[in-house]
């Protein structure tokens, strides 16, 4: 998937968008009101003039806290897991009749429950 910023003609692909990539295009300087719209649009949303100059402001702040994400080291690899359960044991479980005793309801030897829907 690609993304980018139709007022500065600028596309990069989304997987690479980071702080770097947002201040580096302007794309924080390209979300004005006229690129809100443009997204309203495509959504077939309609906004008014002090929304979309509201949502400006807020997909600006959006995309600055980019840069945050940015100073956050980067965490070492994890190590592959393994398995620490113990091994499955095959062991003598309860005959149907017994399992179903207690049940509240039955039929045709297994457990009945109330309608989902």
């Amino acid at each position: 998937m690609w993304g980018g910023c139709h007022a500065c003609w600028q596309v990069v692909p989304i997987e690479t968008l980071s702080a770097a990539t947002v201040l580096a295009t302007g794309m924080t300087d390209a979300v004005d009101a006229d690129e809100v719209e443009h997204v309203a649009s495509l959504a077939r949303i309609d906004l008014a003039d002090a929304e979309r100059e509201r949502f400006a402001e807020q997909f600006r702040e959006i995309l600055s806290y980019f840069e945050t994400l940015d100073e956050v080291p980067e965490a070492a690899e994890e190590p592959e897991l393994t398995n620490v359960m113990r091994a499955d044991e095959v062991e003598a479980s309860l005959d149907p009749e017994t399992a179903i005793e207690n049940a509240s309801e039955s039929e045709d030897g297994q457990f009945k429950g109330p309608r989902v829907s």
